[in-house]
């Protein structure tokens, strides 16, 4: 808490590990597939489509996974942000289940890509459990598991509380839950994508696209039969999604425990702005990663309290 504040965004995860290094686009290319954005959203379509015999060229204006990819908590889950709940009210009982079954499946997605390529990433199955916020009904945990049933999750169950150092009472638990070091995840996977004939070119700003042209800032043209934009906000689309879209920021912080102290899971109260906290491995001890404290960016001035709150 006490490091200068030009060092308060660097994450548990760029302290620990890094990327590899790649060139900028210096030619014009041409690929089967352009995707724009080497996150984990872009790498794994990369990987993906590499797999299956398509030549593919990455763009990214920064490094491999340098952006909302290296400042995740790393939560693997299949227990949504908004809650099955809310979920049904919104997309009916059929949108909730396919909402469970492509988180599940993105955490699957990941397992197996980790064990084939043998990426030492910190990946482990871990169970979650979501517990009230002091003050709330019991019932919104009754609702959840309704709905988190009612979405195909019919092993989340109550148990009498949380394996954490305060009694949470009763809670939720989501079995096969997953939780992973992302920046390790993606340098194992750039170097899978590059032994597949893939190739990644970073620090290349992508300016325009026309059909399967990409244009770049620097001058260089990638030609694709087709173009996947993988970034955080769309970059060829400036009304219809960013119209639907509002920023958020988040607060996290990694703090140094004795190892075992507490049990590695993903942990979550019912708050609007709900908190979460999972447990890294580290030398020597662990890390236990805590965050939360969530608002629409630009709208709160206290957030040295927030930060105390964590």
């Amino acid at each position: 808490m006490a490091k200068p504040v030009r060092e308060a965004t660097t994450s548990l995860w760029m302290d620990t590990a890094g990327v590899p290094h790649h060139q900028m686009l210096a030619r014009d290319e041409k690929a089967d597939v352009c995707v724009i954005g080497a996150g984990i959203a872009g790498l794994t379509t990369a990987y993906l489509l590499a797999r299956e015999g398509k030549s593919v060229v990455v763009l990214d204006d920064g490094p491999v996974g340098g952006g909302q990819t290296q400042r995740t908590s790393a939560h693997l889950s299949n227990a949504i942000d908004d809650r099955f709940a809310e979920v049904e009210k919104i997309h009916g009982e059929e949108g909730s289940r396919l909402a469970a079954e492509s988180h599940a499946a993105a955490i699957d997605r990941i397992e197996s890509i980790a064990g084939e390529e043998a990426i030492a990433c910190d990946f482990r199955r871990v169970d979650g459990y979501l517990f009230l916020a002091p003050d709330q009904s019991r019932d919104l945990l009754e609702e959840e598991r309704k709905a988190a049933h009612r979405a195909g999750m019919k092993d989340v169950v109550f148990v009498p509380r949380a394996p954490l150092p305060f009694d949470t009472g009763r809670c939720l638990r989501f079995p096969r839950q997953g939780q992973f070091h992302p920046l390790k995840y993606l340098a194992g996977m750039a170097e899978a994508l590059r032994r597949k004939g893939g190739a990644i070119y970073t620090n290349t700003h992508a300016s325009g696209i026309d059909g399967g042209r990409v244009e770049t800032k620097a001058g260089p043209l990638v030609n694709a039969d087709a173009v996947v934009v993988a970034t955080n906000t769309p970059i060829n689309d400036l009304v219809a999604i960013h119209t639907k879209q509002a920023p958020y920021l988040t607060y996290v912080i990694a703090a140094p425990t004795p190892k075992d102290s507490v049990e590695q899971a993903l942990y979550w109260d019912t708050l609007e702005a709900y908190h979460y906290i999972r447990v890294q491995p580290g030398t020597g001890g662990d890390l236990l990663i805590v965050g939360g404290e969530d608002h629409k960016s630009g709208q709160a001035d206290d957030q040295a309290e927030r930060w105390d709150r964590l």
